[in-house]
């Protein structure tokens, strides 16, 4: 009985996990760890999920678009993780929370900076971006 209700439990916890964007483009060295797993994307196929750390390494760079319509794009030697996600327009949830450790991203928001500005977090290693206009460019070295 417990085997049973372990199961169900795992299961339903793997039917909520939904994706949060999806890998638009990317060029040459490109991956994406998701907790213990690393996975080598196929743009355009690719869903990404709250928790997943994308990287591009000496020569690579991606593009992400989030359900929301906000796009992100790494260049080179990049460390990006999706720290939360929520978009969920009719209950007027909303949350963008990134964290850029290393590398460059131009970050423009879709519908929550549009909606909720104040519901969008862009953290680097020494402090957090305010996010007040739709559109921007960070770099951490």
């Amino acid at each position: 009985m417990k085997r049973i209700l372990l199961l169900c439990l795992l299961t339903l916890q793997l039917w909520s996990a939904e994706a949060v964007a999806v890998l638009e483009s990317q060029k040459n060295e490109v991956g994406i760890r998701r907790g213990s797993s690393v996975i080598t994307p196929q743009a355009g196929r690719e869903e990404l999920y709250r928790g997943d750390i994308l990287y591009t390494g000496k020569e690579g760079a991606l593009s992400i678009v989030f359900n929301d319509g906000s796009t992100v794009a790494l260049g080179h030697k990049s460390l990006l993780k999706i720290d939360d996600y929520l978009f969920e327009p009719s209950q007027k949830n909303y949350r963008l929370d990134l964290s850029l450790n290393e590398g460059s991203a131009i970050v423009e928001t879709g519908k929550i900076g549009k909606l909720s500005p104040e519901s969008v977090t862009f953290r680097v290693p020494e402090g957090t971006i305010g996010v007040r206009g739709t559109r921007f460019f960070v770099k951490v070295h």
